[in-house]
């Protein structure tokens, strides 16, 4: 008694669908977010290098004076864009040029409508050893690159107090107000120019925040009344913030700008493609990327092999002799011939290979009386009525089912 087949185990795969499938996504989405990130990657630059801008928390730094604002509900922005991107809703536009900016630059903003405060340099630093956000005082900006930072819109002189003292600074417009006291500034920095208004004077008479002809720009001669190393001091710190809601115009928002302090906004050809209006034709990209890939996903198998121009082989030369006989419409005629090769295989089946002719013929036929299986000449006598490729199909079906009974062949 033979034991039963047992079928093979069915090959597992190396990952399960589901697997890869979370695998694709993941890819896909990394690959994605590389490219976003690489197009806004100038963007999103923190700027906390030590620079005196608004995005410093460094001594020189007025990262202090926007968390200040914010405390009291006074909207702020940071502007990246340039003079171009100005919108005539802020209530005030802060520049902090450096030694390095071109007058040109500046004198773009202050072209602008509404008003814009200038908060000169002091400052010369170098960046601290123990972290790179901080810096370190190496000296003061010659008061000659402050003058021509404002060289072809005012002429200007700046003078510097010696020592390290608090000041009262008073309202020249206004001289019943009381004096507003600061805390201890080394060096107040002051300036004096032909064709500008003093809007606050230390107790000297000094200029420390003067307003040109136009009205509309503000010129505040030392940052240590903003920055972050005079918001250290309480007293500065309410001068400072009073000094900035005063120059204000309406309930805007005040705005920033870190353009002049080299953080600004980077044309990029890959950022255009994810901005309004190239953004439609990106999706359309990616949806048509999308629906590519579940095409691909849709075919079953591994994908067919590109068969040979000319085949090989015996299954190539009975192919090509199948086609020609098809070709030529002669498969009815096969017929004669397969009758013949079912008669000589059941012969050599019966061990009758010695008879042939009508002998074998009628022996055949006596054998399939007996067995039921039918009689060979009456299967022949069909063999007329074979005129197109169906009925020598449904020939052959005959010829070989009486073959099988014949012989006890399997099928």
């Amino acid at each position: 008694m033979t034991a039963p087949a047992v079928a093979a185990p069915k090959e597992a795969g190396v990952f399960r669908p589901v697997v890869v499938l979370f695998l694709l996504l993941a890819g896909v989405f990394s690959f994605s977010a590389y490219f976003v990130l690489s197009a806004y990657a100038p963007d999103l630059k923190g700027g906390d290098d030590g620079g005196a801008h608004a995005l410093s928390r460094s001594a020189v730094g007025f990262a202090g004076i926007i968390e200040l604002l914010q405390a009291e509900n006074v909207p702020v922005l940071i502007n990246r864009d340039g003079p171009a991107k100005r919108d005539p809703n802020w209530s005030l536009l802060v520049l902090t040029p450096e030694e390095s900016t071109k007058p040109s630059d500046l004198f773009d903003f202050t072209t602008a409508s509404g008003p814009t405060l200038v908060v000169l340099p002091k400052w010369e630093t170098v960046p601290d050893q123990l972290n790179s956000a901080w810096v370190r005082k190496a000296g003061l900006i010659s008061p000659a690159a402050l003058k021509a930072l404002l060289v072809g819109r005012v002429t200007t002189t700046i003078s510097r107090r010696a020592g390290v003292a608090p000041a009262q600074l008073t309202t020249a417009e206004d001289s019943s107000r009381p004096p507003i006291p600061t805390g201890p500034i080394d060096r107040l920095q002051t300036l004096t120019g032909e064709g500008m208004t003093t809007v606050l004077a230390d107790q000297t008479g000094a200029a420390v925040l003067v307003r040109t002809g136009d009205s509309r720009l503000y010129i505040l001669s030392d940052p240590d009344l903003l920055n972050t190393q005079g918001l250290n001091d309480l007293a500065t710190a309410s001068a400072g913030d009073g000094l900035l809601l005063a120059t204000r115009k309406g309930a805007g928002p005040v705005a920033f700008d870190v353009s002049l302090d080299g953080l600004k906004h980077s044309p990029s050809a890959l950022k255009i493609a994810f901005e309004p209006p190239f953004l439609g034709a990106t999706l359309c990209l990616v949806g048509a990327a999308f629906l590519m890939a579940l095409h691909a996903a849709s075919r079953f198998g591994a994908p067919e092999r590109t068969a040979r121009a000319l085949a090989l082989g015996k299954s190539a030369l009975a192919d090509n002799s199948a086609g020609l006989i098809r070709m030529a419409k002669r498969e009815p005629h096969m017929a004669g011939g397969y009758l013949e090769l079912n008669r000589n295989a059941v012969a050599k089946a019966l061990g009758a290979t010695r008879l042939s002719g009508a002998e074998l013929d009628a022996y055949v036929d006596r054998l399939g009386e007996r067995t039921g299986a039918g009689r060979f000449s009456a299967l022949a006598e069909q063999m007329s009525a074979v005129k197109d490729r169906d009925s020598l199909t449904r020939f052959a079906q005959r010829l070989y089912q009486w073959r099988l009974e014949m012989t006890r062949e399997r099928r």
